[in-house]
């Protein structure tokens, strides 16, 4: 059983962290993050009364700011869900910048989850081909899979689709 102090002290740190970095997730991300404890459950109530947090019952997100939960950013959720679906354990992520939603590490490898708004592809790709390649595994996440013929990124492992419950579907692993 944890304490006071580190629910109030270490999750919350995290959890602020969290939301400080991705500025919006879904509730039951938060609550797959720190495995589903009673514990989070209170801590999120008692950081949104202070104001720390903002919950938006109605959409279901955790938030930063009450801004956040205005313009949630579909593909940082979309690339969130990913990274909990991910199999191997998770050492340190981070948010990236455009297209890459988000950078992780596990065991001895570097990923990146991108995504790809629909009509955007070649816009994705040509910023991806302008940048430096660079050792890392990507995921990519796309609204509707017929999305990746339009696209010649480099190094992905799989190019994902994830539905409105946060289901991941994989395709194209190499």
């Amino acid at each position: 059983m944890k304490t006071r102090d580190q629910i109030y002290h270490r999750d919350g740190e995290k959890l602020l962290r969290f939301l400080t970095t991705y500025h919006a997730l879904k509730y039951e991300q938060v609550m797959k993050m720190f495995g589903n404890q009673d514990s989070i459950r209170s801590l999120i109530t008692s950081l949104n009364k202070q104001g720390r947090i903002y919950y938006d019952k109605g959409s279901g997100l955790l938030c930063d700011s009450p801004e956040a939960a205005k313009n949630p950013d579909r593909g940082t959720i979309a690339a969130f869900w990913v990274l909990l679906d991910f199999e191997k354990p998770i050492l340190f992520h981070t948010s990236g910048d455009f297209p890459v939603k988000l950078h992780f590490f596990s065991e001895d490898e570097e990923y990146e989850i991108l995504y790809v708004p629909p009509e955007q592809e070649i816009l994705v790709d040509h910023v991806m081909k302008s940048l430096p390649r660079q050792e890392v595994l990507r995921l990519v996440v796309l609204e509707d899979i017929a999305q990746a013929a339009k696209l010649s990124i480099e190094g992905v492992l799989a190019f994902c689709v994830v539905d409105e419950d946060g289901v991941v579907s994989y395709y194209g692993r190499r």
